[in-house]
């Protein structure tokens, strides 16, 4: 089960063309299993997903897709890690005690 379709993420990333679909679609999937290890649950375990859940793989996925090609050195937008950092703190409420 993914918690984001292609279409509503190209919506959050403001992107218009289809050049980049598949790139999008592969990011979806890491955002999506970042996102199980930090709750660490399956998103299938939910019957109706939190909207912060939803939130959290929309904001990795972002991260991913906007940070993809800034080197470490010349970095001025936000990390992976800080965003992680981020994650956890909207996915706490949710997290289970162990896998």
């Amino acid at each position: 089960m993914s918690v984001l379709t292609l279409q509503e993420t190209k919506e959050f990333l403001r992107v218009d063309g289809d050049d980049e679909d598949a790139l999008i679609s592969s990011l979806i999937v890491t955002a999506e299993v970042l996102t199980e290890e930090v709750l660490r649950r399956r998103l299938t375990d939910f019957q109706e997903v939190p909207e912060p859940v939803h939130q959290a793989a929309l904001i990795l996925t972002a991260t991913l897709f906007e940070e993809r090609q800034v080197s470490k050195d010349n970095k001025s937008g936000v990390s992976i890690q800080e965003t992680l950092d981020l994650v956890r703190r909207m996915l706490f409420a949710y997290r289970k005690e162990a896998f």
